[in-house]
């Protein structure tokens, strides 16, 4: 049987348990993790972030679409083709074997990019523990940072213009604010270091948004993606999380911490007030389930210093028209879509080792209250 193998039926092999193997010692070692990230990861995902930087789309779309549309297409016209030639065994047993490599090849390729551009991440040191210690996460240090968020958000939501409906409508392109912001906190934190490629909107932007999802990191290209139909204040925050998984920092948690520190250091206040946005969304969150506690009043005292115009137009990710204004694009319901959406980002998280799965996005919360206690700026 050994002999019967060709040579693309051996790489297969040795692809798909060579990607087993470093998926196995990358849990079994946190060492090899941290030095897999640290030192190799860098150098390898270089060129593929080049080379889809090349292209003025989002690559990885692009890929996902023909890879739908040849499932479409391709399953039902292979079965009409052995249908027709259900004579023609030789022809048969050389299409379908040809069929089968080409779906095992792109399924290597998958694992591969997975493997080295994602799956390792999940189980190396946390990107806070290497730079800050964790502190007691008490009702009064949360209450302290919310303020200072919401004194930052009050200081600075009246700096923009807005349109007729009151939402910040931003008059350039903030991608380059914020690679440059990210290149610019490098100095404090080393693995944001490097090469950053241009962050890509996503042309198909209406189904992101029924499954929730304003940005995407896509291993297989190496690209950070957002959706193109969120708010002009939204992005920034959106593109400097996506950038951050680029330098390895995969734990969704840890990536929106990175985001909005980021942002509070960035020198464009627009940059700036969209980390404030996204802090005061999770800490808001947090915060209000001390409501019916000793902490109440102090709670209301901090939420009121957030001004009206936050709370109805500028925290959500999208304008509140949107949904009407693109009903006739929904295929599928969106609710469905979502559901659906949150469950296979719950299980992929729980598989890489996140036991709490989606909501380790709102950890989040522990890491900001950390790094004001250390001394932050925020």
């Amino acid at each position: 049987m050994i002999k019967k193998l060709k040579k693309p039926d051996i790489a297969l092999i040795i692809g798909f348990s060579a990607m087993l193997l470093l998926n196995m010692i990358a849990r079994l070692s946190h060492s090899f993790s941290d030095f897999y990230v640290q030192k190799i990861f860098p150098v390898i995902s270089l060129p593929l972030m080049r080379l889809s930087d090349l292209f003025p789309f989002a690559l990885g779309e692009w890929l996902i679409a023909i890879g739908v549309a040849i499932v479409l297409l391709g399953i039902p016209s292979l079965i009409t083709f052995f249908i027709v030639k259900r004579n023609n065994k030789p022809l048969r047993r050389r299409i379908g074997a040809f069929a089968l490599r080409f779906v095992l090849w792109v399924a290597l390729y998958i694992f591969i990019t997975e493997t080295l551009n994602c799956f390792i991440m999940y189980q190396c040191s946390t990107f806070s523990s290497r730079y800050f210690k964790e502190t007691e996460h008490t009702e009064e240090l949360l209450l302290d940072t919310l303020e200072a968020v919401a004194l930052q958000v009050a200081d600075l939501h009246d700096n923009f213009t807005r349109d007729e409906d009151g939402y910040i409508a931003l008059n350039k392109d903030y991608r380059p604010e914020c690679i440059s912001a990210m290149k610019n906190t490098a100095s404090l934190y080393s693995q944001l270091s490097g090469y950053y490629p241009t962050p890509k909107p996503i042309y198909n932007s209406f189904f992101m948004s029924q499954e929730g999802v304003i940005g995407l990191y896509m291993p297989f290209t190496m690209e950070a993606t957002f959706n193109q139909d969120t708010q002009d204040i939204a992005k920034p925050a959106t593109i400097c999380h996506e950038l951050a998984h680029l330098k390895g920092i995969i734990q969704e948690d840890e990536a929106n911490f990175v985001s909005m520190v980021v942002c509070f250091l960035a020198e464009d206040e627009a940059v700036k007030y969209s980390g404030y946005l996204d802090a005061l969304y999770y800490l808001y969150a947090d915060a209000k389930n001390l409501v019916g506690t000793e902490y109440e009043d102090e709670y209301y005292r901090i939420i009121s210093i957030v001004p009206a115009v936050v709370w109805s137009n500028d925290i959500a990710s999208f304008k509140a028209d949107y949904w009407q204004k693109n009903e006739d694009k929904e295929i599928i319901p969106t609710e469905t879509v979502e559901a659906v959406s949150e469950a296979l980002t719950d299980a992929t998280l729980q598989l890489n080792g996140v036991k709490d799965g989606i909501l380790s996005y709102y950890r989040v919360v522990e890491l900001l209250m950390d790094y004001y206690a250390s001394g932050g700026t925020i």
